[in-house]
């Protein structure tokens, strides 16, 4: 989830605007049981009551009645990265840099050098440069670093924002403990083979050597198992450490939460969310 708010005026400004814009990425048309278009049509008000009766959002239902309701959307691509370029950005994700064709189509590390550019002209550094406070409260998405991991170059403070609180990553099924891996885990399940394979056929070599059946030198056994070793701390160091890279939360440039615990992290954003406002 991306909550986006300008809220005014400053000094500056000559009008008084609050936008509040929440896009809501569905993973499943069961999350909400108001995406059935049967229990739609029964509802009395299909524009309210997120879940047509079963859920009470007399406050949401407010925002949209004394605001602007938007009905009709399309997306640019059906994942975060490019999607949520798009939205900031009103282009198309392959102008920035921020679509792939290669499998690769969201970005995959906090560590990594992609991101949105800094030259690209963002609706949030629009409203800053018309004198509104600007603030990202939930996930971002759009890249971190360029070539160090403290320059920033893609963080929302340069991309428009004053103020930035959440997730500079996204949500995985790695943030959660419980959870089967989904950062690259295919290859994550080939490196872990490719290392279990070569575990044994050192721990065979070694037996062979123990019981007489064949003739290698200690140092050769030891070295075979040395490269097996590091092959797998190689992998491991990343792979085996997702959560603890990746799931983050930051407050502007520095980072609150690591790994960031789950059961709490929705109440986190809610307070800072209502905090900015307040402010």
């Amino acid at each position: 989830m991306l909550v986006v708010l300008g809220v005014g005026p400053s000094a500056s400004a000559r009008h008084h605007m609050q936008l509040l814009l929440k896009p809501i990425e569905m993973h499943s048309a069961s999350t909400f049981q108001c995406m059935d278009p049967h229990k739609l049509n029964a509802c009395p008000r299909p524009d309210s009551d997120c879940l047509c009766g079963l859920l009470r959002t007399p406050n949401i239902d407010r925002l949209a009645e004394e605001g602007v309701r938007l009905t009709q959307h399309l997306a640019a691509a059906p994942l975060c990265t490019p999607s949520r370029s798009s939205f900031l950005t009103g282009r198309h994700s392959f102008r920035s840099g921020m679509e792939a064709h290669d499998g690769y189509r969201a970005l995959q590390w906090n560590g990594g050098s992609g991101g949105l550019p800094e030259n690209e002209t963002t609706f949030a550094r629009i409203l800053q440069q018309q004198g509104y406070a600007t603030g990202l409260i939930g996930k971002w998405h759009q890249g971190v670093n360029c070539e160090s991991r403290t320059d920033h170059c893609h963080h929302p403070l340069n991309h428009g924002f004053d103020y930035f609180y959440g997730m500079p990553f996204t949500l995985v099924n790695d943030c959660d403990p419980g959870r089967p891996p989904e950062v690259d885990a295919s290859t994550r399940a080939r490196l872990w083979f490719y290392t279990q394979v070569a575990a044994l056929g050192v721990l065979t070599i070694a037996l062979g050597k123990i019981c007489g059946l064949i003739s290698v030198p200690w140092k050769a056994v030891l070295g075979a198992a040395s490269l097996v070793f590091l092959f797998f701390v190689s992998w491991y160091a990343s792979f085996g450490f997702v959560r603890r890279w990746n799931c983050i939360l930051m407050r502007n440039h520095d980072v609150t939460e690591q790994p960031m615990v789950l059961e709490r992290t929705a109440h986190l954003m809610l307070q800072e969310a209502v905090s900015y406002i307040e402010r």
